[in-house]
């Protein structure tokens, strides 16, 4: 299947040691536990700029992994290190860290919105100067900056409290690029207008690529230093003025201006974010001068601008590079590929112009879509509506409709970026968009390798201060799908999260607000599945109030069914408790019991369950009833009569994983009334469910024990009848086990 690509072997490598740091390449020392490099490791430029870059995405990216203090200073000596192409982002980069690798020969270093880079990791720049190639400082606000009124000492440390960094800042003014003479291509968007962008780019009269984004250029003609060389320049969201256009029809080997840093540069684009910000109008004479000036330009993008007399483009050239725009699927991915990483708002209008396409009509192009807005949802951090409008085209693009072409590997990295979007982001809409993305999976199996953290981020959501009713109704039903058809191990970590409160919280809620809704029902039908064979939950449920909480259902909602069976479901597994039996053991609660074998509600599912309940109390013999009412002996009588009154043909709402608490009220004279409980149960499981329930029941030893039951002189004859029923229709089934039920 196309995306299905197993990673390769450098990958899963670089992955597992940098989170097994201390286990593969490196040691801790001293009392601060730091990090350090093992001696007898070497690692060549290729190698060292993954872990770093691979590092940054981990970080960002997982948030399972940890960041370790002291990384970069792994890579502080060339010796047994090399660095060469870096690309570092956001607010994890600190000054110390760019000291840290200060002796290496970088080539190539990309520092994007590092806004904890102060004017001490602007100097550190000049350690790479005499190597340095490419250099991005995208949005890097205070790179150029320093504390205002104090000298900047080589140790000094900016990087601890917020108000520090919101203090006044004055200009770096001892910062040069000059030395820096291998230098070709440099970007510098978002240069704040503090900064005379003329004096800084003086020193380079080699550029061949130059990105001043959203730069206020007040006197452009500086640009023209570069007329002969420079191949490509970055304008978007600057100021156009009839100067600024004089001073680029001046740059007669310029062969692209372009908004986005792209492999091959083919097309000059002079556009905006939007109009209404713009000054300047274009005229069809301006656009003439443009393309006919700039004789190297094989495309042009004025979008964002106002355009007057009908302004349109010349013809620029045959050779027409990708397109970006909102006319077709290709030009819509374009620009999502194009915008990511840099032009978060346009970014933002592209995926929604893909989310109307999945939504609406189809998209053809799927692999490329879901690996488009992955990537778009990992990389800009800082831009909230991206995850808006991605988490929306996700849920499209992972529905049914496009599921067949979807690998494992690709569906596993969209569950990975819906989580990592839940815990970043707290935003009514995300979060419910995360949350039905993760409704088109399948729970739990496509879950399980996150399911601890996607289990914590679901209980974070259903704190009681969260009010949106639509977030609680999925996010209570993804709760419930992860607890059901689970093993008992991952019920009790659940249950040690808070499960069983959190559930507990939501009911009282609703209970105050006297609403059975579906949040109601699907939290007392996650409480039954969490509780099933797993005694501690079971314990939490009696210690949170659970037992009252039930009585006051009850009686508020005394017509609502489904609400009854789930309630019964869930102390039927308490019930299995021994231990936690004789807090049932109430004259309160066994009357509750009692009265509900005569009910009638969801088939027979709310007595059947009612009946189970008591069939384990009354397991425990005479002697534990220590009530004078009810009467042991009145109850047992309704029992018999409820099972008398069930069609064993009866079709169930219910899922036995194992027959175990069923089986165990077999072998045994103290209560026959559980005896025939039991075995009615199997009867009617093995005869309407034959294909599922009879290998169940005959690999968990059933039929010896109902041969048992055969043998016990205290069996009543039709408890045997029924039990003899049971062994043969699991013989005729080993004889021929076409299972042709429904």
């Amino acid at each position: 299947m196309s995306g299905d690509d197993p990673d390769s072997l450098m990958s899963l490598c670089t992955v597992f040691c940098l989170k097994n740091l201390r286990r593969t390449m490196c040691y801790s020392e001293g009392e601060r536990n730091q990090l350090q490099l093992r001696p007898d490791v070497f690692l060549p430029g290729e190698i060292c700029d993954r872990l770093v870059n691979v590092y940054m995405d981990l970080v960002h990216t997982d948030s399972d992994f940890e960041q370790q203090d002291g990384f970069f200073q792994l890579f502080s000596d060339p010796r047994s290190t090399r660095l060469t192409r870096l690309q570092l982002r956001e607010d994890l980069v600190r000054d110390r860290d760019l000291e840290a690798i200060g002796k290496q020969d970088l080539m190539e270093l990309h520092l994007s919105c590092c806004s904890h880079v102060t004017a001490r990791g602007l100097r550190t720049l000049c350690s790479f100067r005499h190597s340095l190639r490419s250099l991005s400082l995208f949005g890097c606000s205070s790179i150029f900056f320093r504390k205002s009124g104090a000298p900047l000492a080589a140790g000094e440390d900016q990087d601890e409290a917020e108000e520090e960094r919101l203090q006044q800042r004055t200009v770096d003014l001892d910062f040069s690029f000059q030395g820096f003479n291998r230098l070709r291509l440099l970007n510098l968007g978002g240069l704040p207008a503090e900064l005379d962008v003329e004096t800084l780019l003086r020193p380079l009269p080699a550029l061949t690529s130059l990105d001043l984004s959203a730069v206020h250029l007040p006197r452009p003609a500086f640009l023209t230093q570069w007329k002969e060389r420079l191949a490509s320049l970055v304008l978007y969201n600057v100021e156009l003025t009839e100067e600024l256009i004089h001073t680029l029809l001046q740059m007669s080997r310029l062969r692209a201006v372009i908004c986005v840093v792209c492999s091959v540069c083919r097309h000059l684009d002079i556009s905006r974010e939007n109009q209404r910000t713009s000054k300047f109008k274009m005229t069809r004479k301006i656009l003439s001068s443009i393309v006919q000036s700039l004789v190297h330009l094989v495309s042009l993008d004025i979008s964002g601008h106002i355009m007057l007399d009908n302004c349109t483009v010349p013809a620029i050239s045959s050779s027409i590079a990708p397109v970006t725009g909102s006319k077709n699927e290709d030009q819509i991915l374009n620009a999502i590929e194009a915008y990511t990483e840099q032009r978060p708002e346009l970014a933002h209008r592209a995926i929604n112009q893909l989310f109307d396409i999945a939504r609406i009509q189809h998209c053809s192009q799927l692999l490329r879509a879901l690996q488009l807005v992955i990537t778009a949802l990992k990389t800009p951090k800082y831009d909230k509506s991206i995850q808006v409008t991605g988490s929306a085209a996700l849920f499209y693009l992972t529905n049914t409709e496009y599921r067949s072409d979807q690998s494992v590997r690709l569906r596993r990295q969209v569950i990975q970026v819906v989580r990592n979007g839940m815990e970043q982001y707290q935003e009514v809409t995300v979060q419910r968009n995360c949350c039905l993305t993760l409704c088109n999976f399948s729970i739990p199996e496509e879950l399980e390798f996150q399911y601890h953290r996607v289990n914590l981020l679901l209980l974070k959501i259903l704190e009681p201060a969260r009010q949106d009713d639509s977030i609680q109704r999925i996010a209570v039903h993804l709760c419930n799908a992860l607890v059901c058809q689970v093993d008992n191990d991952h019920k009790e970590a659940v249950g040690k999260m808070g499960f069983v409160k959190t559930m507990l919280n939501l009911i009282q809620k609703k209970l105050q607000d006297r609403m059975c809704d579906q949040v109601m029902e699907f939290s007392w039908s996650a409480l039954w599945n969490i509780t099933d064979e797993t005694p501690d939950n079971c314990q939490m449920f009696l210690e949170c109030n659970g037992m009252n909480l039930f009585l006051d259902c009850l009686k508020e909602f005394p017509d609502k069914q489904e609400l009854h069976r789930n309630m019964l479901g869930l102390l039927g597994n308490v019930a299995e408790v021994k231990a936690l039996r004789p807090q049932l053991l109430t004259k309160q609660f066994i009357t509750v019991f009692s009265e509900l074998l005569d009910s009638k509600a969801d088939g027979i599912e709310v007595s059947y369950n009612a009946c189970g309940v008591l069939s384990h109390i009354m397991f425990d013999g005479p002697d534990v009833w220590t009530m004078e009412e009810p009467k042991r002996s009145h109850v047992m009588d309704k029992m018999w009569a409820a099972i008398q009154s069930w069609d064993v043909s009866s079709r169930r709402n219910i899922n036995y994983r194992s027959f175990e608490p069923i089986l165990r009220l077999l072998p045994q004279s103290c209560a026959p009334v559980s005896q025939h409980w039991a075995t009615w149960a199997l009867y009617n499981l093995v005869s309407v469910y034959p294909g599922k329930y009879c290998p169940l029941l005959i690999k968990e030893g059933g039929v010896i024990l109902l041969q048992k039951v055969l043998e016990l002189e205290s069996s009543h004859q039709e408890t045997k009848d029924m039990a003899r029923k049971v062994m043969e229709q699991c013989e005729n089934f080993k004889e021929d086990p076409m299972d042709t039920s429904r």
